[in-house]
């Protein structure tokens, strides 16, 4: 068919040549432009779900099974929604985007210090008690009228 083309046409100009090539670019451009889009609204979803998972996860650890079940059973249409809202209003990606990375790290790191945290002051509540029950027993022992006058 390019033949028949060519041949009907002639030889093409450098402008022709030039709007062939900028017709094919913008194409290409535009289907790669798809493809990141696509892949960035997929990498945003994905971290969006694990974000609020953790926060299931959290809840649960916390008792609050109620708040637990509504975000386990909306996390999905939460994830869409704000990629969707991405599209619609486009300057919210890039704080979307800022936020999860610091989130993300927060949410790891904080149950982790959650847990080291309560495991601190446990030994520290631990260690006051030692103490306490140390010390009433000296006093029980050292109290001046239990002592053998000389």
């Amino acid at each position: 068919m390019a033949d028949e083309l060519d041949l009907e046409r002639g030889i093409p100009s450098r402008g022709e040549e030039r709007r062939s090539r900028r017709r094919e670019g913008s194409s290409e451009t535009k289907s790669t432009g798809d493809k990141a889009s696509e892949k960035l609204d997929r990498e945003l979803h994905s971290r969006l779900t694990d974000a609020l998972e953790q926060v299931v996860e959290w809840r649960m650890a916390r008792q609050d099974a109620e708040l637990a079940t509504a975000i386990s059973e909306d996390k999905e249409k939460m994830a869409r929604g704000l990629v969707s809202l991405t599209h619609v209003v486009a300057p919210l990606r890039r704080p979307l985007l800022i936020f999860l990375g610091f989130v993300e790290p927060l949410l790891a790191f904080g149950r982790v210090g959650r847990i080291l945290t309560e495991r601190w002051l446990e030994r520290r509540r631990e260690r006051a008690e030692e103490l306490a029950r140390a010390q009433a027993e000296w006093d029980a022992q050292n109290q001046p009228g239990m002592q053998a006058v000389g």
